[in-house]
């Protein structure tokens, strides 16, 4: 059998919540376990704590060796590690670490009884690495090693060496900070021993079993890519790419010298599944969407080191697979489960035949399990029972609707149970802006807001607006130079006159909100279509494009092409100008809106002067502000008192301007710590 490498695609910055946030998955029941969720009357109000439950896990993941299942919850006030064997149940389960900042993520060695650590210091983003080794009995002492070196490095882990476990390849600016180089780092003694001196500016590399960098992407100033092989000893330049395509490589065959990957190259306009022989540089097509809707979602190789299982993400997941046993095997997977879901065949572990796959729904969070192909038999990974009847929950769907200028937007809309016409409105924007919002439960870190928000009483859209990944490279390339003032915000707007049409909105009770990019949204609906809100609220939000850009860290320069292309080069005093055209800090003047503020004080991306900034002018202006500022987070917040605070505060707050409910009770300690969050605007 030939070797299968991975490339890891190395998206050095971004608008979207960080992947912490993201992490909102966890399980419930499979179909055929009764559920003790107790029912409620139909307009009942889900309390917080039920929606944001401490008690939900996610992340869940077995063990290489089968004898163990880990998984993160919250514990110590964040989230942090847990352990239980793998014939266990949940009420087995023990924690393992106590950070009261959480972990970011986690993954399992090769080694036996071993497991790495991701995490930073308050959201700073300066992730570190550690390993935790434990015994059969969870109750001894547990050994937590950090395995990196600079509090200023983020450390990225890309591969263990199979030949020699106890060597990680990683990824970092150890060396040289303004440079990210690939390293080995042997787990015994902490030697970190530099590989491949990053001269290139790769923002992508393709690592070999050896560990090794064999194929490397750089991304250049106009948004073009070049991909380069390592032939001989020397760097030779494949491809370069037109502005605005990319691609992304799965699996090579060493042999056969050839790899597939994800692009949209040559005149393709979605993300096709390729296959290039890197002898000769041809590239042909593998697989693309049979519909032309969407970019390629997924792919599952098969022992051959052949694609298996194709998948494409339009409004809804769809899975492809490419012979007669893969889809014998999924129609088998599918028949457990009742109901509407989406099943993502995660991976395949083919020396065991076991099949490891997701499955979301609407209106309950993500179940992992894994399939048993030898015997046809489900191996349940945890799955909770649901802490909230779903029928309390939103009625989510997949729309479109048809922009001004004829486009159409796929997006999705939340609707609560009891009525839907001439409801409230709340417009949610996705951060990113190269993101997109999928239909699952815990797809993406807003989703339990949606459904928060449609048990008060308001609808909620989220729309994948131009600029949006997934739906091809022209429909995301139509949001440069379109931020704040052109159709990346009309599409929003154009979403909010549908509703109203339909007769869904009231079109005197419309918010926005959002995080990040989405935020930023938030802000420049306040500004530049100041009487289609009457409350906004931006999570994260950058105020000023220019300082947003000028905030970051020399060493992300390199990997800006993308901003750069989209949103503008400050250095440019033709960008200059057309930033500030773009930046709600420099129209405080036109906002009507209510605005609440919040902000991470250790956000690297977003830093706590884009907030700062324009609730000063807003106090200075006598104009309605609210901010909100946790001293102990980044970009988005993880620890779970700051993220239900704000919530509560979301609540009050949109209560308050558009008429939707509120909770009739407030826990004490929440209600005390909200406060403690909040910041006197006139002392900034």
């Amino acid at each position: 059998m030939t070797k299968n490498y991975s490339l890891i695609k190395k998206s050095i910055i971004s608008m979207a919540v960080c992947t912490g946030l993201l992490l909102t998955g966890c399980g419930t029941t499979t179909d055929s376990t009764p559920t003790t969720t107790v029912q409620a009357p139909v307009n009942a109000l889900v309390p917080v704590e039920a929606i944001f439950d401490k008690s939900e896990i996610n992340g869940v993941s077995i063990s290489k060796d089968n004898q163990w299942i880990a998984f993160m919850r919250v514990h110590e006030g964040a989230q942090n590690l847990f352990l239980v064997p793998h014939d266990g149940s949940l009420e087995d389960a023990l924690p393992v670490t106590n950070y009261k900042d959480g972990i970011d993520g986690f993954r399992w060695s090769a080694n036996k009884n071993e497991v790495f650590i991701f995490r930073d210091h308050e959201g700073n983003e300066n992730n570190q690495i550690f390993s935790l080794n434990f015994t059969s009995d969870l109750r001894s002492p547990i050994s937590v090693s950090r395995l990196t070196a600079h509090d200023d490095v983020s450390y990225g882990l890309e591969s263990q060496l199979s030949a020699d476990p106890n060597v990680l390849v990683i990824e970092a600016n150890h060396d040289d900070r303004g440079r990210i180089d690939l390293f080995h780092l042997d787990i015994n003694t902490k030697k970190m021993t530099n590989v491949f001196e990053n001269k290139l500016g790769f923002n992508a590399q393709f690592i070999n079993d050896d560990g090794k960098a064999i194929l490397g992407s750089n991304m250049n100033r106009d948004n073009s890519s070049t991909l380069h092989k390592l032939v001989d000893g020397k760097w030779v330049k494949v491809m370069t790419t037109e502005p605005g395509e990319s691609f992304e490589f799965y699996s090579f065959d060493k042999e056969a010298n050839t790899a597939y990957m994800s692009a949209d190259i040559q005149g393709r306009d979605k993300q096709e599944l390729l296959l290039i022989n890197l002898k000769t540089d041809k590239i042909s097509t593998a697989h693309k969407d049979p519909l032309d809707q969407s970019d390629l979602h997924h792919i599952v190789f098969g022992e051959d080191n052949k694609p298996l299982i194709v998948s494409y993400y339009g409004g809804r997941l769809r899975n492809y697979p490419l012979n007669d046993h893969a889809k014998q095997t999924l129609a088998d997977i599918r028949s457990n489960f009742n109901g509407d879901a989406d099943v993502l065949v995660d991976k395949i572990d083919h020396e065991k035949n076991q099949w490891h796959i997701s499955v979301s729904s609407p209106d309950r969070p993500k179940r992992k399990f894994v399939y048993a192909a030898n015997n046809k038999t489900l191996i349940d990974l945890l799955n909770q029972k649901p802490k909230v009847d779903p029928s309390l929950l939103g009625e989510r769907r997949s729309i479109t609707y048809t922009a001004t200028d004829g486009q159409e937007i796929q997006a999705y809309l939340t609707l609560p149970r009891t009525s839907q016409v001439d409801l409230p409105l709340i417009v949610l924007p996705h951060g990113g802006p190269w993101h997109r919002d999928h239909w699952g439960y815990s797809s993406d870190y807003f989703v339990p807001f949606a459904h928060f928000f449609a048990n008060r009483g308001y609808a909620v859209l989220q729309p994948n607006f131009r600029g949006s990944l997934g739906f091809g490279k022209s429909f995301t390339m139509q949001g440069e130079r379109n931020w704040g003032t052109g159709v990346m915000q009309q599409d929003l707007t154009d979403g909010v006159k549908y509703l109203i049409e339909q007769g869904i909105a009231d079109p005197e009770r419309v918010g926005i909100m959002g995080a990040s990019y989405g935020g930023y949204a938030a802000l420049a609906g306040t500004t530049f279509t100041p009487d289609l809100y009457q409350a906004a609220i931006s999570y994260v939000g950058p105020s000023s494009l220019i300082t947003l850009v000028e905030s970051w860290p020399e060493v992300y320069r390199p990997y800006l092409g993308t901003w750069f292309k989209a949103v503008g080069d400050p250095l440019i005093e033709s960008d200059r100008k057309d930033m500030a055209s773009r930046s709600p800090i420099n129209f405080v003047d036109r906002i009507k809106t209510p605005l609440m503020l919040i902000q991470g004080a250790n956000d690297p991306r977003v830093t706590q002067i884009e907030s700062d900034n324009i609730a000063r002018e807003l106090h200075k202006t006598g104009r309605d502000v609210e901010y909100i500022l946790a001293k102990d987070e980044g970009h988005g917040f993880k620890k779970h008192d700051n993220k239900v605070a704000t919530v509560i505060a979301m609540e009050t707050f949109f209560a308050k301007h558009l008429g939707g409910n509120k909770s009739q009770s407030v826990d004490k300690k929440i209600k005390a710590h909200l406060t403690s969050l909040k910041v006197d605007t006139s002392k900034l």
